[in-house]
């Protein structure tokens, strides 16, 4: 029998303010990186990170590959720019900014 843990911690928070009115949609992530997708990762059409103005959201929670659904934020959101990138490790690139005009990024 093959077993493996993984330690999970608490759910980063990548909304700077809960508006209670986000406009989430529900996806299907096919890229993973060690078997998670994490949150504040640009989301392309295809369900794979699209750091670019391919992006059509950006994922909510963290995504594990053995349970690929998840929530992409689409508009009328706040997003921790700080806190999405420290998550992720990536630099939001401003083209994904462009490509989500009703998501804020401070």
């Amino acid at each position: 029998m093959l077993v493996k843990n993984t330690n999970v911690t608490t759910t980063p928070e990548i909304l700077k303010r809960k508006l209670g009115a986000e406009y989430l949609v529900p996806v299907t992530i096919t890229g993973f990186t060690d078997g998670v997708c994490k949150a504040g990762s640009p989301i392309g059409a295809n369900g794979a990170v699209a750091n670019s103005a391919d992006a059509v959201g950006i994922l909510l929670y963290d995504v594990y590959e053995q349970n690929p659904n998840g929530s992409l934020i689409k508009a009328f959101a706040v997003v921790n720019t700080a806190n999405a990138e420290a998550n992720t490790g990536l630099t939001i690139d401003d083209a994904v900014k462009t490509a989500l005009p009703m998501v804020i990024f401070e």
